[in-house]
């Protein structure tokens, strides 16, 4: 199938086979989509990621989000992991504004990047006719940052977040599962050093672009002995290295947590302004301090610290306000409550 269609598509590159001219077909096309990483891997994931789920979800570190008891399964050969910038510029604080996460600034990234999967996807279709595929941004219980690391697009760190060399941390990941036997890289072509095997505390931008060389496809990334991110979560949510517990999370109360907010979580709104989402943790990261690389793709801008919540009287009001915006998932409800811990502690 592939072979009576390469001509029809101007990204097809000459390699050494036609699983690699079909990589270099979807890789091609995912970057004019506007993706900014493009890898590949297996559908089947090292059970390293599997045992390490399934004992965050005995500890009940999910809290109360039940869809994560129930993974995704899908009949995959490959793995198609895909990543967006999605870093904001933060305005200083206002007084009597809370502060909001910066992937909440634009469009809701579930609409945005589910177009452009759609797109990849119809683009995979008319490719290979016999080719199946199944989209998710976010959307499932599906471990997109094990499909990433094993994709080489980085490296897995102590903040559970994916770490990658071009934007650090401040990405959005998606996966598109699919029956092709497209040709993922050897996870030693690119070297991701464990916590345990690297020595190094990464202590800045230096150290860190020292210990990575992308034109030589060489990832020696780690967060090594380096714990800021441990250090700075403020309701200590980062347990162990790469683990975080959700019933600690401020990012988890403000956005996920429908019932009643703990008294000590509510102490650390008030403490940190953050009314949705938390990026404190990301802020820490040495490893983001040099990959600070304002967003273009995901405009108009429609949140920011400079939202007055208060003055949202009614329902209609919020929605005319944040229209396409992830703070929708909250409600003007949720957001109020929000807002009012971070005025004054609960008592």
């Amino acid at each position: 199938m592939v072979e009576n269609r390469i001509a029809k598509y101007p990204f097809m590159l000459e390699h050494k086979s036609m699983e690699e001219k079909m990589n270099g077909n979807i890789e091609q096309y995912a970057l004019s989509l506007g993706f900014d990483l493009v890898g590949f891997t297996s559908g089947k994931l090292p059970q390293k990621y599997i045992k390490a789920h399934e004992k965050w979800l005995e500890e009940g570190y999910e809290a109360d989000m039940e869809y994560m008891k129930k993974p995704r399964v899908n009949e995959a050969k490959s793995v198609i992991v895909l990543g967006k910038n999605y870093y904001h510029d933060q305005p200083k604080l206002k007084k009597d504004n809370g502060r909001i996460a910066r992937y909440a600034y634009g469009r809701d990234y579930h609409k945005v990047i589910g177009k452009m999967l759609k797109k990849l996807e119809t683009y995979i279709a008319e490719a290979d006719l016999e080719a199946k595929t199944k989209s998710y941004v976010d959307t499932g219980p599906v471990l997109e940052r094990a499909f990433a690391e094993q994709a080489n697009l980085g490296f897995i760190g102590k903040n559970s977040c994916l770490i990658s060399p071009e934007f650090g941390s401040w990405i959005f990941l998606a996966v598109i599962f699919t029956t092709l036997n497209l040709v993922g890289k050897r996870h030693g072509d690119t070297k991701i050093v464990s916590q345990e095997q690297s020595a190094h505390a990464v202590g800045g931008e230096d150290v860190s672009r020292k210990i990575f060389n992308p034109r030589a496809g060489i990832c020696n990334m780690s967060c090594g002995a380096c714990t800021r991110c441990i250090d700075a979560c403020p309701a200590g949510a980062i347990i162990a290295p790469g683990v975080v517990d959700a019933r600690k999370c401020i990012s988890y109360h403000t956005i996920e947590n429908r019932n009643e907010i703990p008294p000590e979580i509510a102490a650390q709104i008030y403490k940190t302004k953050r009314i949705f989402g938390c990026d404190i943790c990301q802020e820490a990261c040495p490893h983001n301090l040099a990959r600070q690389k304002p967003i273009k793709a995901l405009p108009p801008k429609i949140a920011g610290d400079q939202i007055p919540i208060t003055q949202i009287k009614t329902d209609q009001e919020f929605l005319e306000t944040f229209a396409g915006s992830p703070l929708m998932r909250t409600k003007r409800k949720g957001l109020n409550r929000n807002f009012f811990f971070a005025q004054r502690p609960k008592r």
